[in-house]
């Protein structure tokens, strides 16, 4: 959660003086030391175990090479999705991080979706087959 500031606690010369130094400077000194500290601590970072896997050995492609490439598309020639903002999120970290910032979220999840279609494509179609049933519309002149 964000840290609230009070608007009397904010050194006004100190703000401008920090403009004009060459040196960064420790934003967090520019508030006046008279608030309380909070009482919610922030949430460490999430860290991921690495896996050793078959992929990893050279049997099946490696997740990197399957989903955190570019694809062909651009988020402005394809359609708009809402997903929640956790996978979002996740998303955007994975691309940042794993992707060093070359991976677009929109190619990300095409290749997701790319290898998901691939993988489970022909039981989708059988499905969809099996539930799909023709419409029959009948015309005025045919009653």
């Amino acid at each position: 959660m964000a840290k609230t500031v009070k608007k009397e606690d904010i050194d006004e010369k100190a703000i401008i003086a920090s403009f004009l130094q060459d040196e960064p400077t420790d934003h967090d000194a520019l508030v006046r030391e008279n608030e309380e500290p909070d009482s919610e601590q922030p949430a460490p970072p999430v860290e991921f175990p690495k896996e050793e896997t078959k992929r990893k050995r050279g049997k099946e492609p490696d997740y990197e090479t399957l989903f955190v490439k570019e694809s062909g598309i651009t988020a402005r020639t394809g359609k708009m999705v809402y997903i929640r903002r956790e996978f979002h999120d996740t998303i955007q970290s994975v691309c940042q991080v794993i992707g060093n910032n070359e991976v677009s979220l929109s190619s990300f999840i095409d290749n997701v979706l790319a290898h998901h279609f691939d993988t489970y494509g022909s039981e989708i179609t059988r499905l969809y087959n099996e539930k799909h049933k023709g419409i029959n519309i009948i015309k005025n002149s045919e009653k």
